[in-house]
């Protein structure tokens, strides 16, 4: 497809953008095509998201134009954008969790009406039908709130759907998406091309990338690198220009030392029926990947572990002692969980990334606190794990999902885990940071940390694994070692078609 500027969609050109002493963007340049999809590529820090925002009415440039079908314009707020046919699904979802997933898609728009006022059967009619286009089978009247974290990503891309778009940014949508949800988002992206509209794509996954673009656009610190259709670009081609410093060879975990579990799962229940009577043991030194599809059971299970989700029934033992289910108890008792929605669980986001950082430690009154020790530490961990902010005392808000991850990651590890349990570690980290925390991964279960690491990701379970539990309505229907664990085992077990 033809990338000249006579026939683009959109032309955004001399873009730059700061924030404080943070230069985000410089002289970015982009152009979208009608009936393209085209995937912006790029480390965190990049610029991907700033830009889209941009683009979407979101935030303002400091400099640059941006051209709609030949004519400039301004877009001063979401809005402005909208008006033009541009819109924007950001990556951290922007739902009322007390509406109803009809009320979320038409909110503010489009509702039909009669003579009486909205009619809420007409409203949910055409909301069943855009959700239908995402294979999403749901009540239109169900209350937001109470769906999973991947129904309701799927919504904010209905919303989207609702919309008279003709310029579709998506950034990172099927990050909590399941394999069969991703299909289905990419079913509708392709007929959206089909159509006309110019779709922009953000994903750290390579495969997706690869899988979905009709042309990439790469950004490296907030610069414009280069433009290629598809035909042109494979994974080399990405990452030669997306990461300064390619991985070299990585650690080799070592085998564990010991046959005796510093973790033990008995028979474990939560009282909502996800988890459906669970025994596991977790060994010192050993890396344990867990996969399942969505509604598996996964997530339900590592939070009845660490306490957050109430227990029917089932007991938790570290070094043969029977731990309290509290999340405080299972702290002290050196079980770490980084959860799988930062922003809704994780993150303090009005507080500064030293706020977030320290506030697991325990056993320290707050009058008591150093803050000079504590400055120490946390610059430690940005130095350690890359983090990029302006400087600790940064709100983490104004960080990249994948920095705010990389806090939430040094928060469990300063307390000095025993087990340590990642629900989907890398979701929102681009592929150089990926291979740095795998890394930082296989260096702590070769020090003696037990490790389990739920991923929607075979390719990252595969990566890291020693072990690989497979879940599915509940329970563990596959425990495999790495040897053992073939795609094609992992999926029927998934699919309750395997017999572990």
């Amino acid at each position: 497809m033809s990338a000249t500027l006579t026939n683009a969609r959109v032309a955004m050109s001399g873009i730059s953008k700061t924030f404080g002493a943070v230069q985000a963007l410089r002289d970015v340049k982009l152009t979208l095509n009608p009936g393209e999809i085209h995937t912006i590529a790029g480390e965190n820090g990049s610029g991907k998201s700033t830009l889209l925002k941009i683009l979407g009415g979101v935030i303002q440039p400091d400099q640059g134009q941006i051209s709609i079908d030949g004519q400039e314009q301004v877009f001063p707020d979401v809005r402005s954008a909208m008006k033009f046919g541009v819109t924007v699904v950001s990556q951290e979802l922007s739902l009322v969790p007390h509406l109803s997933a009809a009320e979320n898609v038409f909110l503010g728009h489009n509702q039909a009406r009669n003579k009486f006022g909205i009619s809420w059967a007409d409203t949910n009619k055409s909301c069943s039908t855009l959700l239908k286009r995402l294979d999403l089978d749901l009540d239109p009247s169900i209350q937001v709130g109470s769906l999973s974290h991947n129904r309701q990503q799927l919504i904010e891309i209905a919303r989207a759907l609702s919309f008279d778009t003709r310029v579709l940014l998506l950034d990172e949508p099927t990050s909590a998406l399941d394999p069969n949800e991703v299909d289905s988002l990419f079913r509708v992206m392709r007929q959206l091309r089909d159509e006309g509209v110019a779709v922009v794509f953000i994903s750290h996954r390579m495969r997706e990338m690869l899988d979905i673009s009709d042309r990439y656009t790469v950004l490296r610190e907030g610069q414009f690198i280069d433009t290629a259709p598809a035909s042109d670009v494979d994974a080399n081609w990405l990452l030669d220009r997306m990461v300064l410093q390619r991985a070299g060879k990585h650690t080799t975990v070592k085998s564990a030392a010991t046959t005796k579990p510093i973790v033990r799962v008995d028979d474990l229940k939560d009282k909502f029926g996800a988890v459906n009577g669970v025994s596991l043991e977790f060994f010192p030194g050993q890396i344990t990947g867990m996969a399942g599809l969505a509604g598996a059971g996964r997530t339900e299970l590592v939070e009845t572990i660490v306490g957050f989700r109430p227990r029917h029934s089932g007991q938790v033992f570290v070094n043969d002692q029977w731990v309290a289910p509290t999340p405080k108890a299972m702290m002290h008792a050196g079980v770490a969980l980084v959860p799988d929605d930062r922003r809704a669980k994780s993150n303090f986001l009005e507080m500064s990334v030293r706020e977030n950082l320290t506030i697991a430690m325990h056993n320290v009154a707050l009058a008591k606190r150093s803050k000079s020790k504590e400055s120490k530490i946390v610059k430690e961990w940005v130095e350690k794990l890359r983090i990029r902010t302006q400087d600790i005392d940064t709100p983490i808000k104004n960080l990249s999902g994948g920095n705010q991850q990389k806090v939430i990651i040094a928060r469990c590890l300063q307390i000095n885990p025993k087990f340590l349990i990642l629900d989907e570690p890398t979701r929102g980290i681009d592929l150089g940071a990926k291979a740095e925390i795998y890394e930082l991964l296989r260096n702590l279960a070769n020090d003696g940390l037990s490790i389990l690491a739920v991923s929607s990701e075979l390719v990252e379970i595969f990566e890291i694994s020693q072990r690989v539990l497979v879940m599915h309505a509940g329970v563990i229907t596959a425990d495999l070692t790495r040897e053992e664990a073939t795609e094609q085992r992992v999926v029927a077990a998934a699919t309750g078609e395997g017999n572990g």
